[in-house]
């Protein structure tokens, strides 16, 4: 998705005829020049090249760990449960840490970098599991374990905050912000400024997420890929010191696997880092965004910017660019084709027959509108089209009957969701 869209962007960004240069930057990637020209169209030349010693590279040494010079790292602690369904273990190793952290005599300020618990989720099923866990039995078995230290009611933690493709945009950035500000501290508890007690989240939290408190994790489950391993894991202790605790799952045998091989696996595992495979121009991309593309191009670069504008297309113009947009989008599956290593499919026929498909589709029904009924959508993002209006698009995974073109708004969208009802019947006897 990320790959159809960089399209547009490429476009838009040389529109004047110069090409920018890119600059990219990540901990774990593998074949950099095949992934870099199916994404951005380019030669790549990666850098840092690896030097003669793995330690000193000469652009990049390795630092060393200590607490005098102020470098801190992580250590990864694997738990694997013998006896024990996965339920039961998440419960008490939620449980566990949470009490543990609550009982250290710490100050506070040290406390808070320990208080909020991150815990990362390979499917939301899961994750949704884990928030109704903690609702009830984690709670429940904190109370047990504060009996057994002889210290009565033990910690108190209210609802789980999410980082999470269910919640809205709006949520997501209370959260962060929820998770910057509200810091553990016998004054902000006393002014109910509560700080977060568990948060749990999927791989949305392996990008961009940078917050300094956040220095105790567990993974329930081993992560599909390392690289998402590397990176969910890598956001903690990044200023100071960290913790992650792998919760294995003792009936998957990767995951007995990984556990058995914990300690050479995690001294070594940027080297398993999978290489992972890119198709921007693949059958389900396509369905997905490619007339979100050609929009994009359209209302950037060729002047139907305003909503009302997408009344004013022709397919028959040669002033929208029609063909110079078909050309551009064919000659880069072309390149990308060509500079491929590897065997990928030659999408460009289908795509431009999907284009012309479009364009079609697009006349038919601003010819069915009128020319002043007839919008992008911008203004019914909420409300669907009353009376004679009509729209070219709306949100993906919309109900009803219009016939627009489901649209995404996030790039966290990609997957519908399904509404499920439970349906009760009573017992006539």
């Amino acid at each position: 998705m990320v790959g159809l869209y960089e399209t547009a962007i490429d476009a838009l960004c040389s529109a004047k005829g110069v090409k920018p240069k890119i600059v990219a930057s990540t901990a774990t990637i593998r074949r950099a020049k095949e992934q870099c020209s199916v994404l951005y169209n380019r030669e790549v030349h990666q850098f840092p090249s690896p030097g003669i010693n793995a330690e000193d590279s000469f652009f990049a040494r390795e630092a060393e760990i200590s607490t005098e010079n102020n470098r801190y790292g992580r250590i990864y602690v694997g738990l694997m449960p013998s006896g024990k369904t996965k339920a039961m273990m998440e419960v008490r190793t939620i449980a566990a840490i949470l009490q543990r952290v609550d009982m250290m005599q710490l100050p506070d300020e040290v406390k808070d970098k320990f208080w909020t618990l991150a815990i990362y989720f390979n499917s939301l099923r899961d994750l949704g599991k884990c928030s109704t866990l903690i609702d009830d039995d984690v709670k429940d078995f904190i109370k047990r374990t504060a009996y057994r230290f002889g210290i009565g009611r033990g910690r108190v933690i209210g609802g789980a905050a999410e980082l999470t493709s269910r919640v809205s945009t709006s949520q997501l950035n209370e959260t962060l912000e929820k998770l910057e500000r509200f810091q553990y501290s016998k004054k902000n508890i006393e002014n109910k400024k509560y700080a977060v007690n568990t948060l749990l989240a999927t791989n949305m939290i392996s990008v961009g997420v940078d917050v300094a408190r956040l220095n105790v994790m567990l993974l329930v489950g081993q992560p599909k890929l390392t690289s998402e391993y590397i990176q969910a894991s890598s956001r903690i202790g990044r200023s100071y010191p960290g913790v992650a605790f792998t919760l294995y799952d003792g009936s998957k045998s990767r995951d007995r696997s990984h556990y058995e091989q914990f300690k050479a696996y995690h001294e070594s595992f940027y080297k398993y880092v999978e290489p992972t495979g890119a198709t921007p121009f693949s059958k389900p991309a396509r369905d997905r965004a490619l007339h979100a593309v050609i929009v994009t191009f359209l209302r950037h670069i060729y002047g139907l910017s305003q909503d009302s504008d997408a009344a004013m297309f022709d397919k028959d113009s040669d002033q929208l660019g029609l063909e110079q947009i078909k050309e551009f989008i064919v000659k880069r599956i072309r390149d990308i084709k060509r500079r491929s290593t590897s065997k990928i499919a030659d999408e460009s026929e289908i795509t431009l027959k999907e284009i012309n498909e479009f364009f079609e589709t697009w006349q038919q029904r601003v010819e069915i509108a009128g020319r002043k009924s007839f919008f992008y959508g911008d203004r019914y993002m909420i409300k669907p089209p009353a009376g004679d209006a009509k729209r070219l698009m709306k949100v993906y995974g919309s109900s009803g009957l219009d016939p627009a073109i489901e649209t995404m708004t996030s790039m966290r969208n990609v997957d519908k969701n399904v509404a499920a009802n439970m349906l009760i019947w009573e017992d006539d006897l």
